[in-house]
């Protein structure tokens, strides 16, 4: 029932599903949004998920009611809404992509690749991408 959008650092967003599997959705970045479900859809979403901070985090939260009244005061906020959702669309898309890969090497090459474009930091010896993953 809240809007979250991520000012400095990187979260990962997972889904539990009922057979206890933890399922990574989404990488998410600076500028990036998530909790937005239930404001497009006007009711609360039957879907939770968990945020989890790869780095330091700090985010901007609002109330679902107080965002559609900011959208229906000025429609430059509704465009920035829209904004993030088309490039989480994007990122999603890079996903699928990316996992429908044949084999093993090759998913993990393009996720690697995924992770330098999004995440990388560009030094002498390379790209590093500073997030703990398993």
């Amino acid at each position: 029932e809240r809007v979250y959008l991520i000012r400095r650092g990187a979260v990962r967003l997972s889904r539990v599903y009922e057979s206890g599997e933890e399922i990574t959705v989404a990488l998410l970045r600076e500028n990036s949004l998530f909790g937005v479900l239930s404001l497009l859809t006007g009711h609360r979403s039957d879907r939770f998920y968990h945020a989890i901070a790869f780095t330091r985090v700090e985010m901007i939260t609002a109330p679902a009611n107080s965002v559609l009244r900011a959208i229906e005061e000025d429609a430059s906020v509704g465009l920035l809404l829209l904004q993030g959702l088309s490039s989480r669309i994007l990122q999603t898309e890079t996903m699928i992509e990316t996992l429908t890969h044949r084999d093993m090497s090759s998913r993990l090459v393009s996720f690697l690749m995924v992770l330098c474009r999004d995440f990388g930091v560009a030094g002498e010896k390379g790209i590093t991408i500073d997030l703990r993953l398993s």
